[in-house]
């Protein structure tokens, strides 16, 4: 089983350095954020279909992409929902949801666009050039690890428990959904056996010990990272001059 999402390739995007990466996420989650115009949003996404194309991650990027538009359609109905609530109707409820789905659909996008084309090992290191601690850093490590390790021994008592002759697609949904609960005793205490096996190697490995660490990986900005920098800056500072002149900012009655 997978444990990360990257997706090995050979293209400009997985070339650049992972510091500038994180900083084109930042600016371009502010600059979503300017933003609630749903047709100036598409064009947002129109550009991260282009960026996953040159990324030579199109493929990937778009089944996530299915998975990650269900989250801007449940903003898209919540939204309108909302607003009903408080009093207001029309078809601008309507037309704020989906500035507001989109919206959240293109920074999970991008997000997703930088973990395809760069390395767990990549990330962790950018963040700790940028001066996050460590134990931070080793906590978001984790996450990005045990959580598809977690998913995995889920599939392993699964299927033990389905070679022994428990049917999981047999009956109703509720039927289904009891045979399940039993899977959470052997889950629950394979996860704790495997964080009391890494308690003890961060143990023996010195971990808290304090002393300065180092890295095998090196990283060094090169003149395609200042460009894309360079460019990331300037897309966001025209981002700012935009809102301030209106233009992608929809101006809705009473709220």
């Amino acid at each position: 089983m997978r444990l990360t999402v990257y997706h090995e390739a050979s293209s400009p995007l997985h070339r650049l350095d992972p510091r500038v990466k994180l900083a084109v996420l930042a600016a371009f989650s502010v600059g979503e954020l300017l933003f609630n115009d749903p047709i100036f949003l598409s064009w947002s996404f129109l550009a991260l279909v282009v960026l996953a194309a040159l990324g030579r991650v199109l493929k990937p990027w778009s089944i996530g992409a299915f998975v990650v538009v269900v989250f801007g359609a449940l903003s898209f109905f919540m939204w309108p929902l909302m607003l009903k609530v408080r009093g207001f109707s029309g078809p601008d409820v309507w037309v704020y949801g989906a500035g507001m789905g989109l919206r959240v659909t293109n920074i999970l996008l991008m997000g997703f666009l930088v973990l395809l084309t760069s390395r767990t090992e990549e990330i962790l290191a950018a963040l700790g050039a940028m001066g996050l601690p460590f134990p931070a850093i080793f906590a978001l490590g984790l996450t990005f690890r045990l959580v598809p390790a977690l998913l995995a021994t889920a599939n392993h008592v699964v299927e033990a428990q389905r070679l022994r002759g428990l049917r999981y697609d047999e009956g109703g949904l509720l039927t289904r959904a009891r045979r399940y609960v039993p899977l959470l005793v052997p889950i629950l205490a394979g996860s704790l056996r495997s964080a009391t096996r890494m308690s003890w190697a961060l143990e023996a490995k010195g971990f808290g010990a304090g002393r300065p660490r180092t890295s095998y990986l090196v990283l060094r900005m090169r003149a395609p990272d200042w460009t894309a920098l360079g460019l990331t800056l300037a897309w966001l500072a025209l981002a700012i001059v935009l809102r301030v002149q209106g233009v992608g900012y929809r101006q809705y009655a009473g709220f």
